[in-house]
C-alpha cells in the first residue's frame, strides 16, 4: 500500500478546529456535569428536609415544655396550697416589721412558752433589704443560721465549738433549727412564675433537661422536706438589722463609695437590731424588742487567730450572742429564771 493510500483512509477533520474541539468537550461532559437546575432541586430538596426537621424537633420541644409546665401546674395547686398561705403570711409580717418600729411589746405568755425547743422558721435581712417582696426573697438568700439563733435556742447549738475552733460564722443547713426560710424559697423554686418563664426560654432539648431534673429533684426531696418542716413549724423569728455609718467604714473602697453594706460589716458593730417572735399556730406575735448589743472576746494561752477574716466571724458570733442574751433577759427576766430554777431545785430528789 502506498503512502498515498494509508493518508486516504484516515478520517477527515470537517470545520473549524474550535467548534470541532468545542463539540468533543460537550460530547465528553455531557453526563459529567450538573447543571444549574438539577443544583437548585438539590438544593431545595435539602432545605425542605433541612426546615421539616427544624419544625419537628421544635415542635417536640414545645410539647415537652408544656408537660412539664402542666406538672408544675399541677403542684402549684398542691403543694402550693400548703407552701403559699404560711410564705405570704411571713412576708406580710417582714414587711410590717420593716416600717416604722412600733415600741417593744412582750406577752407575758412568752416566758412561759418553750419556743427554744419547738420547731421554727428563721429568717435575718438588713432593714433596707425588706422594702417590698422581690427584694425580700432576693436578699433572703443571705440569710443564714448565725449565733444569735445558736445563743438563743436550745436545739443544735454549735456556736461555743465552732468559736473554739476559729472556724467562721456556723450553720445553714437543711438539718439546722430552727429552719432557714431561705431553704423554703430555694425548694420551692419550681413553683415561681420566674422558674416557669426560664422554662419557656429553653432553647433546645440539653437545656430543658435542666429543668427537668431541678424539678423531679425538687419534687422527690426538697418540697416533701420543706412541707414536712413548714407544717411542724410553731414559731416564726425574724430578725431585722438597722444600717450604721460605721458598717460602712468596714466594706471595701468600692462599696463604701456605692454606700453597700451587708451583713458582714453591720453585724460586727453596734447597731439596734429588731427581734419579731411570732407564733405561728395563732397568728400572733408573741415579742417585737429593738436592742443595740455588743461583745468582745480575747484568746487566751498563746494560740492567736490574725485571719482577718476569722476575727471579724468571731466578732460577729458574740455580738449575736450578746444580742441573744439580751432579747432572751426581756422575755424572761432574770428574777424570773432565778425563780424558775430555784423551784426546779426545791421539788428535784
Amino acid at each position: 500500500m502506498s503512502e498515498h493510500e494509508s493518508a486516504s483512509d484516515k478520517p477527515r477533520d470537517i470545520g473549524l478546529k474550535a467548534v470541532r474541539t468545542a463539540r468533543l468537550e460537550r460530547a465528553t461532559n455531557k453526563h459529567g456535569r450538573i447543571s444549574g437546575k438539577a443544583w437548585l432541586v438539590a438544593l431545595s430538596a435539602i432545605l425542605t428536609v433541612a426546615i421539616g426537621a427544624w419544625l419537628f424537633n421544635d415542635r417536640t420541644l414545645a410539647n415537652q415544655k408544656e408537660d412539664l409546665l402542666s406538672k408544675q401546674r399541677a403542684a402549684i395547686t398542691t403543694v402550693g396550697a400548703e407552701w403559699f398561705p404560711l410564705r405570704d403570711k411571713m412576708e406580710a409580717t417582714t414587711l410590717e416589721a420593716a416600717r416604722e418600729f412600733k415600741g417593744d411589746f412582750v406577752d407575758p405568755e412568752a416566758a412561759s412558752w418553750d419556743f427554744r425547743s419547738l420547731p421554727g422558721i428563721y429568717l435575718r435581712l438588713r432593714v433596707e433589704d425588706a422594702a417590698d417582696v422581690g427584694r425580700l426573697r432576693k436578699s433572703a438568700d443571705d440569710s443564714a443560721r448565725d449565733s444569735f439563733v445558736g445563743c438563743l435556742l436550745r436545739e443544735n447549738n454549735p456556736t461555743a465549738a465552732a468559736m473554739a475552733r476559729g472556724e467562721a460564722d456556723a450553720g445553714s443547713g437543711w438539718n439546722d433549727q430552727p429552719w432557714n426560710l431561705r431553704l423554703a424559697y430555694f425548694a420551692t423554686r419550681v413553683l415561681t412564675d420566674d422558674w416557669a418563664n426560664e422554662v419557656k426560654e429553653a432553647r433546645d432539648e440539653i437545656n430543658l433537661r435542666v429543668f427537668v431534673q431541678q424539678y423531679d429533684k425538687a419534687k422527690d426531696n426538697e418540697i416533701p422536706l420543706a412541707i414536712d418542716i413548714i407544717k411542724k413549724a410553731q414559731f416564726f423569728l425574724l430578725v431585722l438589722d438597722e444600717d450604721v455609718p460605721e458598717a460602712r467604714d468596714l466594706t471595701t473602697d468600692a462599696g463604701r463609695n456605692a454606700g453597700q453594706v451587708t451583713w458582714r460589716e453591720l453585724q460586727q458593730v453596734p447597731h439596734p437590731t429588731r427581734v419579731h417572735l411570732v407564733d405561728l399556730r395563732r397568728n400572733k406575735e408573741i415579742v417585737r424588742l429593738r436592742r443595740e448589743s455588743e461583745a468582745d472576746f480575747r484568746f487566751a494561752g498563746e494560740r492567736t487567730v490574725r485571719d482577718p477574716s476569722v476575727l471579724a466571724a468571731m466578732k460577729r458570733q458574740v455580738n449575736n450572742c450578746a444580742l441573744a442574751q439580751d432579747v432572751w433577759a426581756a422575755i424572761k427576766p432574770p428574777a424570773a429564771a432565778a425563780s424558775d430554777a430555784g423551784a426546779a431545785d426545791a421539788v428535784a430528789p
